[in-house]
């Protein structure tokens, strides 16, 4: 191997261990709860719907 092929080489690999330790450090992360997106899990909803159970709980009582 020349020293061309093998500063590539080496360029390469190190894009690749980067990557792939980024990608480890981002799952930790992400596993925490306290860093997740609030609303993940919860169903969306707009104003619309929450008036309407809003108005359906004041008429059931």
């Amino acid at each position: 191997m020349n020293t061309e092929e093998m500063t590539s080489w080496l360029g390469f690999g190190t894009l690749i261990v980067a990557l792939l330790i980024a990608v480890i450090l981002w799952v930790r992360f992400m596993r925490k709860p306290q860093n997740r997106h609030p609303m993940r899990g919860e169903r969306e909803r707009n104003i619309e719907e929450i008036r309407q159970e809003a108005g359906e709980d004041e008429s059931a009582k």
